[in-house]
């Protein structure tokens, strides 16, 4: 088949029913990450903190916005990589990641569990500390400790904007997740980020992106990513709903689109304001007087010294 350039296509995109040659479709996947930004966050004199982890997503996003700042004036990108501790999995992501900030001319900053919170995540499962925390499942503690390192560190690097690697299929799993579960205070809060004072705001260049086309355009780009998935993510509810998305696409191309677009015409007519206020132990903005992570924190010195 032959893309609408005239060129020989190579992937054929079933919900836009368009074939596509290497060239259009990375334009294709970049003009979408160019759309999600806007001309608010691609301008002069902006720093942007880039959540980077190994996989696919994070390493194509700081790929395309290096292509997207190349030519803006005294615009900076700092790529922050989050060691969370998890013995043979994080030791190979920290050799892809290096490799590629090296490659791409990324400056690159390591944040490690073990020196921010005195413990791996490795060591948090197997003492059954999650237990301890009335914590059900890996992903949940990782994954909010992973959002307040890579905040604090943003922050503390002057950071205007916080990227993370979310694609569509993330946004898919996160919103069909809350409304499985009934959950209203997550529904509105993933829509609606805080902003202010304490919170470096966070922005998502893949939106718009699926999740295979992400793979493709790092395979055809030459992107060497860690394939292989963390050995805690199996265990995660999400990893479930990733199966059940993936099989409403195949029987309705396009499902992905439509299922972000309704969450975000659902969100204009939530207009549910909760009071913020900041943690009495580290000042970040928080729902209570002390913030998850400290009250987590806390707990852990509690236990072991009763240990």
């Amino acid at each position: 088949m032959i893309c609408s350039c005239g060129n020989e296509a190579f992937y054929y995109q079933r919900y836009s029913n368009k074939y596509l040659c290497k060239e259009c479709f990375k334009k294709d996947i970049e003009r979408r990450a160019k759309k999600v930004l806007g001309k608010d966050i691609i301008r002069n004199n902006v720093k942007i903190g880039i959540g980077i982890s190994g996989g696919k997503d994070s390493l194509v996003m700081a790929c395309i916005l290096k292509k997207l700042f190349k030519h803006i004036p005294n615009a900076k990108l700092i790529c922050f990589f989050v060691d969370e501790g998890i013995k043979g999995f994080r030791e190979k992501a920290k050799e892809y990641i290096k490799e590629f900030c090296e490659e791409q001319g990324l400056e690159l900053k390591i944040i490690k569990f073990e020196d921010e919170i005195g413990y791996t995540l490795d060591e948090i499962v197997k003492n059954d500390y999650l237990s301890e925390l009335n914590i059900g499942r890996p992903c949940s503690f990782c994954g909010v400790v992973r959002r307040y390192l890579l905040n604090k560190h943003a922050l503390k690097e002057g950071c205007d904007y916080l990227a993370i690697g979310h694609n569509l299929d993330d946004f898919c799993q996160t919103i069909l997740m809350n409304y499985v579960e009934g959950n209203v205070k997550n529904i509105i809060q993933f829509g609606k980020e805080f902003e202010g004072e304490g919170f470096v705001k966070r922005i998502k260049p893949l939106k718009l992106i699926p999740e295979d086309e992400v793979r493709l355009y790092a395979d055809i780009n030459n992107i060497k990513y860690q394939k292989e998935p963390c050995p805690y993510s199996s265990l995660s509810y999400r990893h479930r709903m990733k199966k059940v998305i993936k099989v409403l696409e195949e029987d309705k191309p396009g499902v992905k689109f439509s299922i972000l677009r309704g969450y975000e015409k659902l969100l204009k007519y939530m207009d549910v304001k909760e009071e913020v206020k900041r943690c009495e132990i580290c000042g970040f903005p928080c729902s209570g007087n002390i913030c998850k992570v400290c009250s987590w924190l806390i707990k852990l010195k509690e236990i072991s010294k009763s240990e």
